[in-house]
């Protein structure tokens, strides 16, 4: 009968790193998460640059830009549901109209305006890359603890 000679020493390191990386995974979701934003708010004023650009009945500009501008990611954080990063309209314009009531103007539409969505077209168009950065982050985390 063949006898089976067993080195663990290998083994060891790989526990060990999968130990380490458990532990460190939900700075690692972090990470994917912080990384990954930055494309979605950057798609998401280009949308709402694209919906916005228009001029009103007397010739002069509809959007001031400052819905664009106020567009911005969260730090990543974590809730009873894991990890997310929170992309919104913030603050107000120089009027005092809060920028997310004109997110939802502008994505919703009023009696006197058009409904101009630009959320799920940002989801749509961000999706891929946004998985394959995450994708990415998580593999260079996954190599440097089980290497």
């Amino acid at each position: 009968m063949a006898k089976i000679r067993a080195d663990t020493g290998g083994l060891d390191a790989f526990i060990n790193g999968a130990k380490g990386l458990i532990e460190d995974i939900g700075n690692i979701a972090d990470e994917m998460l912080n990384e990954s934003a930055p494309t979605v708010v950057d798609a998401w004023k280009k949308n709402i640059r694209a919906a916005a650009d228009r001029v009103d009945e007397h010739g002069r500009p509809y959007s001031t830009g400052a819905l664009e501008r106020s567009i911005k990611a969260t730090e990543a954080k974590t809730n009873a549901y894991g990890h997310f990063v929170a992309a919104r309209p913030t603050g107000e314009d120089a009027r005092g109209t809060r920028n997310g009531e004109k997110m939802a103007y502008l994505e919703y539409g009023t009696s006197k305006q058009a409904a101009r969505p630009t959320i799920a077209k940002t989801v749509a168009e961000t999706e891929k890359k946004v998985t394959e950065m995450m994708q990415r982050t998580f593999e260079q985390n996954v190599d440097k603890y089980l290497k």
